[in-house]
């Protein structure tokens, strides 16, 4: 089993604690906040991200993530089509679904994930803590 520390608490740092943890391995995450007060935006989670998070088992509907079935761009000043995406085919021969979603909630998922009882060692958190120095002689993480 290897004990692994993972810079930063946000979707990429989740999710890679997640994958080890289903793995065997040990994992801390060191995040500079609290985790409790997470802002964010509409984000495009395409094929190449739905396809691992939806294999780790993430729950789309538990993420309120919504399926993308096309986008369209248009002059602002004349609402002219400049530009048409069917996504829903993108996502077909991807073979995993493109999805839209609040940042926050894919967020709260992956918390609740990383936080189960289930699918192996139990992830470390290491909230309001700023890594500031990494010393690879002495393998020491200053926070």
């Amino acid at each position: 089993m290897l004990d692994i520390a993972i810079i930063g608490g946000g979707i990429a740092g989740l999710t890679t604690a997640i994958a080890l943890r289903r793995a065997g391995h040990a994992a801390t995450i060191y995040e500079r906040s609290a985790l409790n007060n997470e802002t964010g935006a509409a984000i495009n989670v395409q094929p190449n991200a739905s396809r691992p998070l939806l294999a780790l088992g993430m729950d789309p509907a538990r993420a309120r993530l919504v399926v993308a079935e096309g986008s369209r761009r248009v002059r602002g000043d004349t609402l002219e089509l400049v530009h048409e995406l069917d996504l829903g085919a993108i996502g077909e021969r991807h073979g995993s679904p493109w999805y839209f979603a609040h940042r926050v909630d894919l967020h709260q998922e992956l918390k609740r994930m990383a936080t189960t009882d289930d699918g192996g060692p139990l992830i470390t958190f290491k909230l309001r803590s700023e890594v500031t120095r990494y010393v690879s002689a002495f393998c020491r993480f200053h926070y």
